[in-house]
């Protein structure tokens, strides 16, 4: 993974999955457990509604949605470093005025905050992303499977962290001041050691000696039109089935601690099961992306699905402090969120190869966006008509149709491999 005799390519490597790991941390948590506080703590300080901090979740995602092909855009024309670094003190300076709203009393600006940190953040999971692609080939998976644990690790600490300060007396602007300052030094840090590609350095991908076979070829243009992304029928199959997949995560980190507390689990059970459950998440990530590499990202989403299924049914079944559903839907939970973040780019890159992947993720992961913008009004309507459990039924279903997408997407080789790229060149003496 980092090249035989290699310690240039192995130490800054270490220091970017280190880098990544923090970032996955920061959006896991501000995408959303950071909306179990948003939902209890905030509401019960300014006496705000539940409806009125929901909606506004939801229609900041779907700015974010909007922005998303910008973003990719901005990647492919400007030096990734620059953004990466710019975006972590901006949402350092936002989420300290999110602390401040709760002392206010201002919604109106906790809002343009939320809006502000909801659309940015998406600049560190995607500079993650492109970063793993640069830097990794071969070992794509492992790489992001490494960062990913942040997701994760997120659901392990940050509510935990989090009670612990309110049992010491912070409130909900104590917290997010204290959180600025850690993402502000994460910002320094990134600063310092942050590059986009190998090649600023003068290495290779995998810390090999020489380019791979993906960035020599001479078989495809770098960069793929709008159109012709949304013409394929793969592009679909990735836009619904991991557009499921993002939904759902929402559906079970932003609503872990409402739903425990809905169907009268407490606390003192539910916390450590999650902590738990992290601990496996974290092993099962790295697992999804050994899967990936060996056997491809449409395999590894499969097995996926299998987590998806299990931490909704727990959250389905939950009845008091019952630990059996407590277990299933913390494992599921901490599993999903390293697995979905590891294998959404890579999916991206099984399809459409490395070359592509900026060009084609901004028109996919907008589409995809769409679905997860909805997700805090799904939950939103299914609480208020006190069916918490029939909305993660729904989604087991739902999950179902994004596994059977997956399967379909598996009868064909990745992109960049040797079988793929020895295809199209073959096609293309056949065709003149």
């Amino acid at each position: 993974m980092f090249g035989k005799n290699n310690p240039k390519f192995r130490n800054r490597g270490i220091m970017l999955l280190v880098i990544g790991f923090l970032c996955y941390y920061l959006f896991c948590t501000i995408t959303g457990e950071q909306i179990n506080l948003l939902t209890t703590i905030l509401i019960a300080e300014t006496g705000w509604t539940i409806t009125a901090v929901t909606n506004t979740l939801t229609y900041g995602s779907l700015v974010a949605v909007a922005m998303v092909f910008v973003i990719n855009t901005l990647f492919m024309k400007f030096d990734s470093k620059k953004l990466m670094v710019g975006t972590t003190f901006l949402v350092a300076v936002s989420i300290a005025v999110m602390g401040l709203s709760s002392v206010t009393l201002s919604m109106a600006t906790f809002v343009v905050a939320w809006f502000v940190v909801r659309v940015i953040i998406v600049i560190l999971q995607h500079g993650t992303n492109l970063m793993c692609t640069n830097w990794w080939s071969r070992h794509r998976g492992k790489s992001l499977g490494i960062v990913t644990i942040g997701a994760p690790f997120a659901s392990a600490t940050f509510v935990a962290l989090t009670t612990a300060g309110q049992n010491i007396g912070m409130k909900f602007a104590d917290l997010y001041y204290v959180f600025a300052i850690v993402i502000a030094a994460i910002g320094v840090l990134m600063a310092i050691f942050y590059k986009d590609r190998p090649e600023q350095m003068g290495l290779y991908p995998d810390g090999g000696t020489e380019p791979p076979l993906s960035a020599t070829r001479d078989d495809d243009q770098s960069r793929i039109k709008i159109w012709d992304v949304l013409k394929r029928g793969d592009s679909w199959l990735l836009i619904i089935g991991f557009g499921i997949y993002y939904f759902g995560i929402t559906c079970i980190t932003a609503y872990f601690v409402v739903a425990m507390t809905i169907n009268g689990a407490t606390p003192a059970f539910y916390l450590p099961a999650l902590a738990a459950g992290a601990i496996v998440g974290i092993v099962l990530s790295f697992l999804l992306g050994v899967i990936d590499d060996k056997w491809g990202t449409p395999v590894a989403s499969i097995v996926m699905g299998v987590f998806y299924i299990l931490g909704f049914l727990g959250m389905a079944l939950l009845k008091g402090n019952a630990l059996g559903p407590i277990i299933m839907a913390a494992v599921g939970y901490a599993a999903i969120t390293g697995g979905c973040p590891n294998l959404h780019p890579s999916i991206n890159t099984y399809v459409y190869g490395r070359k592509n992947f900026l060009a084609a993720s901004r028109v996919i992961m907008a589409a995809q966006g769409i679905f997860a913008a909805f997700a805090n009004m799904y939950m939103g309507a299914f609480i208020n008509a006190g069916k918490i459990s029939l909305a993660y039924y729904v989604l087991c279903i739902a999950v179902v149709v994004a596994m059977i997408m997956m399967g379909i997407l598996a009868r064909k080789p990745a992109y960049d491999s040797e079988e793929a790229i020895a295809a199209r060149k073959e096609a293309k003496e056949e065709n003149g």
